[in-house]
């Protein structure tokens, strides 16, 4: 039992210094690795939901560092709705010919939002319009 008012309090005073942050950062962009260490850590005694909640914090964000044991490598998650940046290529279309049925293109967003576009061959289909379509303005 107080252990679990330990981190009840740990979570207090890693609230107070996460609202800390946001008044007082000068830009937008990440929060520092070593605060989604903490809540991280907290997350792993009290549960992803209520300290995600509690320090306004997403889940989906939270639930990575929880699983990765940390940082997972990177230097902070990625932002919510940042564009994954992986393409799968066959080796045809890597040497320059698509296969005799088409080729296929899928797209996926971060916030789980994917398309898929399957080509007949010898479409002319402009894919760089569908796909900045698909992604909507950028801010």
């Amino acid at each position: 039992m107080e252990s679990e008012t330990h981190t009840t309090e740990g979570l207090e005073q890693l609230r107070d210094r996460i609202e800390h942050w946001r008044r007082t950062r000068q830009k937008r962009g990440p929060m520092p690795a070593a605060l989604w260490e903490e809540a991280a850590s907290l997350a792993r005694a009290l549960g992803v939901s209520p300290v995600s909640r509690s320090l306004h914090l997403g889940y989906d964000a939270l639930q990575e560092w929880v699983r990765s044991g940390g940082d997972g490598g990177r230097a902070c998650p990625p932002p919510v709705g940042a564009m994954t940046r992986f393409v799968e290529l066959s080796g045809a279309q890597i040497v320059g010919t698509v296969p005799e049925s088409g080729a296929v293109v899928e797209v996926a967003s971060g916030d789980g939002a994917s398309l898929t576009i399957r080509l007949p061959a010898g479409s002319s289909l402009d894919i760089a319009a569908l796909v900045r379509a698909f992604r909507g303005p950028r801010s």
